[in-house]
């Protein structure tokens, strides 16, 4: 102890003496008085202060401290490597100084790290890891007398599990919502969708969430879907996930137009893409009250009616399109709109100007038409029902315009379309034997129905350049039913031709469809029907030039064809025309182009004859006139002639 006490008073002794010359220097150089080191402290006392400029040499300068050892290296590149459900392996950037490495964890970002423990590799495992539970991981570079800088921080995880239970909780236009199973060890989620007509998948996001909604997407199409799990970093994945097929719901049907009718309201819409099927909702109230009033398929025409309701009442409707993929049903409904229901009158059966034989006798077409009122057959004549008023379905139609007629087992059916297009086209069935209306059949759309004719399978009808066909027994079924009548959503096919078509004839086994033109002569061409008893096709085999005005045709059994030609509805005006003529072809089936030769008879006939046809020993012809105020010499009856004497 002695010892020491002597050595501290030699030392302190040493540092005054040194200290000495060095404040007498400042003092002479400096006129500000040096402050007393008790009263102003140093602000960093553990540095003593530096001694003012002198000119006197120091004679003993003080040591040179001991510079502090380097630190090494900062590891870098830390990063997650093999794993398992319970380990995962650190990888890093190699440190070239380092000796070893230390590896330190904590179970909070900005907890306390301890160390796990020392390795001179570059890859350490971390093992018995909980599932879904992160580790932060920091590593530091060291040697024997050198300590690197902590690495920045790197979360861990062990390998999540595979997704299960992959479902559609909502499909929607353009979006479809995925949920699944909530995985073993997932800290997040990656969902990967592909549309069904590609074999890249694309990435949806991202979600710590058990479900994700996927936008972008197309209506009306089938999308392949996966999931992986990741934990701590999306590089850190589980086995992915089983595919799955889903599809985004249809597109919105576009409602046209509803209206009103006799206990039934009648919806058109617009078919759009993707929908199976068709759902018709009503209601009294717009903004609920729904219940199912019809349903549609996607091959018949977008038209459908719902029955029973309420007279005078107005109703709300809303057409719902239907698609089902993967067993699940995607709905996407149309706008509201309402029309209020009304009363519909019956179709007439009474002569619209001649209601008897006195009067009809009486009418202009019997007086000024000399070969008419000789040749014409009263008491075989059909009086054309629905020109007063249709019941087209419930509504009333007061200016159909007769266009066609054919024979077909026991009834004459005849053609008329709507001249304003309000209400649908129509065929009338009438009982071949007692000349009475039964029942009108309702299409399903308001084309002009030029032409009609049996095949003895099929009734076809002209529709613009097509001709469209429906089985003979809805006539049939229709004619039995009691009904006033009987609508059809959907035709049997729709064949396109070259030209519009305007009349139809069966003989010799073909179809026969022509084209009317006012002044220039138009091909009639003739149709092998194909799959007669399924859907059948058309193949033209032949063909013959016919007259202009040329607005329906029939064939005797001897092989004449009678041609009924009109234009205009009275004499005076530009291209005026009303005849019956008769021509006899060479029936050579075998070529192309058939000669219809000469013509041996013309008979002329009141004005807007149509349609023609053929039964027993009788031809029968049907007007348009009196759908036309302004005809000169109307005619409202189907007129029945001796065969022999017009041909």
């Amino acid at each position: 102890m002695h010892r020491i006490k002597t050595l501290m008073i030699i030392l302190l002794g040493a540092v005054l003496w040194m200290a000495a010359p060095a404040a007498a220097s400042a003092a002479e150089s400096s006129p500000v008085p040096t402050a007393p080191v008790e009263e102003t402290p140093s602000p960093e006392p553990s540095v003593p202060p530096s001694a003012s400029p002198s000119t006197t040499p120091t004679q003993n300068p003080s040591p040179t401290p001991t510079p502090e050892p380097e630190k090494l290296p900062q590891v870098t590149g830390l990063r997650m490597g093999k794993g398992t459900a319970s380990s995962m392996e650190v990888l890093w950037d190699a440190v070239p100084e380092a000796e070893y490495y230390e590896v330190y964890v904590s179970e909070t970002f900005d907890g306390a790290y301890t160390l796990l423990g020392e390795t001179d590799k570059t890859t350490y495992t971390v093992k018995d890891m909980k599932r879904g539970r992160l580790l932060y991981v920091k590593v530091r570079a060291m040697s024997e007398d050198q300590t690197g800088t902590d690495s920045e921080l790197l979360a861990i995880a062990p390998v999540p599990d595979k997704v299960t239970g992959i479902r559609s909780i909502k499909n929607v236009k353009t979006k479809i919502t995925l949920q699944w199973n909530e995985t073993a060890g997932a800290t997040g989620y990656i969902v990967y969708y592909r549309p069904s007509t590609s074999t890249k998948y694309l990435q949806g996001g991202m979600t710590e969430d058990t479900s994700f909604q996927i936008t972008g997407l197309n209506a009306a199409k089938e999308y392949y879907f996966i999931v992986y799990a990741y934990a701590a970093d999306i590089e850190n994945v589980g086995a992915v996930s089983d595919e799955v097929m889903y599809g985004t719901a249809p597109a919105l049907p576009k409602l046209k137009k509803v209206k009103g009718g006799d206990r039934r309201v009648k919806v058109y819409w617009s078919k759009g893409t993707g929908a199976q099927l068709f759902r018709i909702y009503v209601s009294t109230d717009a903004s609920s009250g729904y219940v199912l009033g019809a349903v549609a398929g996607t091959d018949e025409y977008m038209i459908r009616a719902v029955d029973g309701l309420l007279q005078n009442k107005k109703y709300y409707v809303k057409v719902a399109a239907v698609r089902v993929v993967s067993g699940i049903e995607m709905e996407s409904e149309s706008e509201v709109l309402s029309a209020t229901t009304k009363k519909a009158s019956a179709t007439s059966t009474k002569a619209k100007k001649y209601t008897t034989k006195a009067k009809f006798k009486k009418s202009a077409a019997y007086k000024k038409y000399k070969d008419f009122r000789k040749q014409v057959v009263y008491g075989k004549c059909f009086v054309l029902p629905g020109m007063r008023n249709t019941n087209v379905a419930g509504f009333n139609a007061a200016r159909m315009v007769p266009q066609s007629i054919t024979f077909a087992g026991n009834y004459l059916l005849m053609s008329a379309y709507d001249y304003t297009k309000a209400q649908e086209s129509v065929i009338y069935i009438l009982n071949k034997n007692t000349r009475k209306y039964i029942t009108t059949l309702v299409l399903p759309h308001t084309g002009h129905v030029g032409g009609i004719t049996f095949d003895g399978t099929n009734i076809w009808i002209t529709y613009g350049k097509k001709v469209q066909s429906f089985r003979y027994s809805l006539i049939t079924s229709a004619a039995v039913s009691g009904k006033p009548y009987v609508e059809i959503f959907s035709l049997l096919n729709t064949c396109q031709l070259s030209d519009t078509v305007s009349y139809l004839a069966y003989y010799k086994g073909k179809l026969w469809a022509g084209a009317y033109n006012e002044k220039l002569k138009k091909y009639m061409y003739g149709y092998t029907i194909q799959n007669k008893t399924g859907v059948p096709t058309l193949k033209m085999t032949n063909r013959m030039l016919m007259p202009n005005r040329t607005q329906g045709v029939a064939f005797t059994s001897g092989g004449k064809m009678l041609v009924s030609r009109s234009c205009q509805t009275k004499k005076g005006r530009s291209g005026f025309l009303s005849c019956l003529d008769t021509y006899k072809p060479t029936w050579n089936l075998g070529k192309k182009s058939i000669k219809k030769n000469k013509r041996k008879k013309s008979v002329p006939l009141p004005p807007m004859n149509e349609g023609i046809a053929i039964s027993g020993s009788y031809t029968y012809i049907i007007y348009e006139s009196p759908a036309f105020s302004e005809c000169e010499a109307p005619v409202d009856r189907i007129t029945a002639f001796k065969t022999k004497k017009i041909s």
